[in-house]
């Protein structure tokens, strides 16, 4: 009889330190988040460690689309995630994240350290400007251009001596913190010749005449890549996200 009360009393006092309990779990730590795009919809994966507290029982996600305007909640999830992925931003938005935990006694921890996101990476085809139907595509797995990528300055050849110039890039891997790289660019002209029997004309190409020429590929501004040379042979090339995917598909289908 005196063990069953003793085990009673054990029980009583496990529940009321439950209800008594006034402590707040500690914080998240260490949220983290990334852009990035599924099915060609953009999303933003969230991540964290648990906190210390063994009592959580769900986490809150606030999000702010301006870090001048405040937090608003966004949801809550279970103490079994330390995940959320938030599908509801948009192409170029920028958006603001922190968490807290609450206990199973409804005490509600400080917030995280908060987090944003630039929601944009450089996957997908770039517009060439002044080129007609021409896009340069960026693997969105491996973010690095084609093996080869021409662009041909095209320029009528009416008249003698009229040239017409080629340029070929190599793969080039891009940064994906700067979302910038370099490579080379391999020149081929053709230019309009007289024929040998100079009764007409010939177009003739010339290849490996032009030493290589260094370049860098810079696409961290969505709305105005471009691609520059190390000497100034050359014009730069402006390029532009035409926000499709690399098969011609809009990102937001």
């Amino acid at each position: 009889m005196n063990k069953v009360i003793f085990i009673l009393i054990i029980i009583l006092q496990m529940s009321c330190g439950d209800l008594l309990d006034e402590e707040p779990p500690t914080r998240p730590r260490k949220l983290g988040a990334y852009f990035t795009m599924s099915d060609n919809k953009p999303r933003v994966h969230l991540s964290w460690d648990k906190p210390s507290s063994d009592d959580i029982s769900e986490y809150h996600i606030f999000r702010s689309m301006n870090n001048s305007s405040g937090f608003d909640s966004l949801t809550s999830i279970s103490k079994s995630n330390q995940t959320y992925d938030d599908t509801t931003v948009n192409w170029l938005d920028t958006v603001y994240y922190k968490i807290r935990a609450e206990d199973r006694s409804t005490n509600i921890g400080s917030f995280s350290e908060s987090v944003y996101v630039f929601c944009f990476k450089s996957g997908g085809n770039w517009s060439v400007d002044g080129f007609d139907s021409l896009f340069l595509c960026v693997n969105p797995s491996t973010y690095s251009t084609p093996e080869i990528f021409r662009i041909v300055l095209d320029m009528p050849l009416d008249s003698i001596g009229d040239t017409a110039g080629i340029m070929d890039f190599n793969e080039i891997f891009l940064d994906t913190n700067l979302w910038t790289g370099n490579g080379w660019m391999y020149y081929t002209y053709s230019v309009l010749e007289p024929s040998d029997d100079t009764l007409g004309f010939d177009t003739v190409t010339y290849a490996n005449t032009v030493a290589p020429e260094f370049c860098t590929i810079n696409l961290s501004d969505p709305n105005s890549g471009i691609i520059t040379f190390d000497s100034d042979k050359y014009n730069s090339v402006t390029l532009q996200h035409s926000v499709t995917a690399c098969n011609g598909d809009t990102l937001f289908p």
